[in-house]
């Protein structure tokens, strides 16, 4: 029995499949059940002498699945059905060699196989021609439907591989530009960095100059201090001496003592508020050196990141490319 849809009819036609065929096969059902593994061990016996092919399948699917399929394959060319079901049943092997990326010119070397060994077995058999002529007719229709097949999944595969590449790609591009953008602020904040680190040095000298200048003036102060000291100790000694008349000297002498000892004392209390500032200013300026190597490394980490970002981009062009 035919029933097929008007597209796959022509081609049954066109290859001169006739339901006369179907019955002559079908009568054979016994030779096709008797034969199929023989047929098939001698299929895999001679596929084992190319290791690239055989790899490829046994990399896909098991030895026993391959052969489990390849026998029921032979056993339904005695069907004397063809129909909506059966032409599925040839679409599901075309999908099966496109998945495991079996070429079109191997899989018809498979065809050729297979009848070379129907060959060397039908001579005992009536009519063999006949019948020969009959299984490469239902060969033929079989393998172009499963080239068909087999050709559009590959296709589809490939539009979808590209998709996929396409968008990845696209992904990558954006991501890319975004690194390049964060990238930028990085190398900006480390430039800026830089500059604040320049600007704090510059001003620590500054701060550093003054604090010599008020160290000089502190210095001074005491000078004076310790001489006004001295004046007032001369001045009592001389008051003394005076007796009666030298009285209101010694109070003035007294207050300019007193004056010096104060004028000591503060000397005393700005060389410590220094000492304070230079011990500071030390601190920052070693922070401000811990600030500077971080700096640098953080220009040699943005370096780093461009390059790594320039190659990320090479490949994006080279997935938009292909």
């Amino acid at each position: 029995m035919i029933a097929l849809d008007s597209n796959w009819n022509s081609l049954r036609v066109f290859y001169g499949l006739t339901e006369k065929d179907l019955d002559l096969l079908y009568s054979y059902k016994e030779f096709f059940n008797t034969h199929s593994k023989e047929i098939v061990d001698c299929f895999y016996k001679e596929l084992e002498k190319h290791p690239n092919l055989n790899q490829m399948i046994r990399t896909n699917v098991t030895m026993d699945q391959l052969k489990k399929m390849q026998i029921w394959y032979i056993e339904t060319l005695s069907s004397n059905v063809i129909d909506e079901e059966y032409v599925n049943s040839r679409k599901r092997i075309g999908t099966t060699h496109a998945r495991i990326g079996l070429s079109a010119s191997w899989f018809l070397g498979g065809y050729s196989l297979y009848l070379r060994l129907f060959s060397d077995r039908i001579q005992s058999l009536k009519n063999s021609t006949v019948f020969y002529q009959a299984l490469i007719k239902r060969v033929f229709f079989d393998s172009a439907i499963i080239l068909e097949q087999y050709i559009g999944d590959t296709m589809r595969e490939n539009v979808s591989y590209r998709h996929n590449m396409e968008q990845m790609a696209a992904e990558l591009t954006a991501t890319t530009q975004e690194a390049l953008r964060i990238s930028s602020v990085f190398t900006d904040s480390a430039t800026k960095l830089y500059e604040y680190n320049g600007e704090i040095a510059h001003s620590m000298n500054v701060l550093k100059e003054q604090n010599e200048e008020i160290e000089k003036l502190s210095g001074f102060v005491a000078d004076v201090s310790t001489q006004t000291n001295l004046l007032g100790l001369n001045a009592a000694i001389e008051a003394a001496r005076a007796g009666q008349h030298g009285r209101g000297f010694t109070v003035v002498a007294n207050e300019v003592r007193k004056l010096a000892d104060k004028s000591n004392a503060s000397s005393k209390d700005i060389y410590q508020s220094l000492q304070n500032i230079n011990n500071q200013l030390l601190k920052i300026d070693q922070q401000v050196s811990l600030s500077t190597v971080s700096a640098e490394q953080l220009d040699t980490t943005s370096e780093q990141l461009f390059s790594i970002i320039h190659k990320l981009d090479e490949i994006s062009n080279r997935l938009h490319n292909h």
